[in-house]
């Protein structure tokens, strides 16, 4: 984010700047705690619509551009995802077993670097 930038026009510019799409910010789902070093971030998960532009490989402006993280752009299906090894996907997934089941999280979830939650998986999906 930057200075006196509000959550939803950092997520809007976020969007365009690293897929081109235009968005609209839609209700908090929940707050992910990451941890591995040298990060250590809050992830705000949104729901967001659409409302324009097409999706291609942005950048991300805080890199330079030989080290972007982000090397690629693309739709998936859930079950695509899920076909990934868990190291290779955001520990969100470990939490549900379908798009339906992201929307049933709620509240914090929070993931050390060792793996270990502060919540167990009964604890998120059903609170």
């Amino acid at each position: 984010m930057q200075f006196e930038e509000s959550t939803h026009e950092a997520l809007r510019r976020e969007f365009v700047e690293e897929t081109g799409l235009e968005i609209q910010v839609g209700n908090l789902l929940f707050v992910n705690e990451f941890m591995e070093p040298p990060l250590h971030a809050l992830e705000l998960f949104f729901e967001v619509k659409i409302t324009g532009g097409r999706l291609h490989l942005g950048m991300d402006p805080e890199m330079t551009e030989d080290n972007q993280i982000i090397q690629e752009v693309r739709w998936m299906s859930f079950e695509d995802v899920k076909k990934y090894p868990t190291n290779e996907v955001h520990s969100l997934f470990k939490y549900c077993d379908s798009l339906e089941g992201i929307y049933q999280l709620n509240g914090y979830l929070g993931t050390y670097a060792d793996g270990r939650s502060d919540r167990n998986i009964e604890q998120i999906v059903y609170s």
